[in-house]
């Protein structure tokens, strides 16, 4: 097991000396809240990687986001039965729709090309319908998930979220439209995986499959704490499935 630990913290600090560093925008507002899906309650938070304040990278292209998640909760499985996911509006646009896209991996290996593997569950999709967006302003969109999805564990979790927008020629990827990353100030939930919580993935390589590869990595010049913003809920205490038997 030291061994293991030894060799994964190895690849990680391989991975953060990879990464390109680019310069942040400006500090974003904090805007409105949509719920999607009907509330389910008090699901506990198992991941917040919000804490601080929220800027958008300055790099193109930026549709697709993605970061890794430490996991709280006992374990060793965890059912993720909704998530926040935010969009940065580097524009003021009226959208008759907006679909939010998250891909949730069981694996997520920095030295991997690509980095993630064995997706967990299907693409989540979900519509927030008309909305106008308001420059240099974060979204918040609560999404209620029908069916939980099942990680199979509590660490090295991989994620990548894409927003696409409908201005009347139907729905597609807008550059006006990415994933803020937390900066400056300690994660609320969790650890980032992510370059040992310095990082965040962009779809620089052109990728639209929610996937990266290793020079997607990128930090913030003179920043030591960038992550991607995401909060999971559910329920991080999952008991491995018994086997049942009969008792005569």
């Amino acid at each position: 097991m030291k061994f293991r630990m030894t060799v994964m913290a190895a690849l990680l600090s391989v991975a953060a000396s990879n990464a390109q560093s680019e310069t942040p925008a400006g500090p974003l507002a904090m805007g409105q809240r949509i719920q999607i899906g009907a509330p389910r309650g008090a699901d506990p938070v198992v991941y917040d990687s919000t804490g601080g304040s929220f800027t958008t990278t300055t790099g193109v292209p930026r549709a697709y986001i993605g970061g890794a998640a430490n996991i709280v909760g006992a374990g060793p499985q965890v059912d993720i039965t909704s998530i926040d996911v935010f969009m940065a509006a580097t524009a003021a646009v009226t959208f008759t729709n907006i679909r939010a896209r998250i891909q949730l991996w069981d694996t997520y290996a920095p030295a991997g090309t690509p980095i993630y593997s064995a997706p967990a569950g299907v693409l989540i999709t979900a519509d927030a319908g008309p909305v106008t967006t308001v420059a240099n302003t974060v979204t918040t969109l609560t999404i209620t998930l029908p069916t939980p999805v099942r990680l199979n564990s509590l660490t090295g979790k991989g994620f990548a979220v894409n927003f696409q927008g409908d201005t009347g020629a139907g729905l597609a990827d807008d550059a006006n439209l990415t994933v803020p990353l937390a900066i400056n100030g300690a994660q609320n939930v969790g650890t980032s995986a992510v370059g040992g919580g310095n990082g965040f993935y962009r779809n620089a390589s052109g990728r639209t499959d929610f996937n990266f590869i290793g020079s997607d990595l990128r930090t913030f010049t003179g920043i030591t704490d960038t992550r991607t913003a995401l909060v999971l809920r559910g329920n991080a205490s999952v008991p491995v499935t018994l086997q049942s038997f009969d008792v005569n």
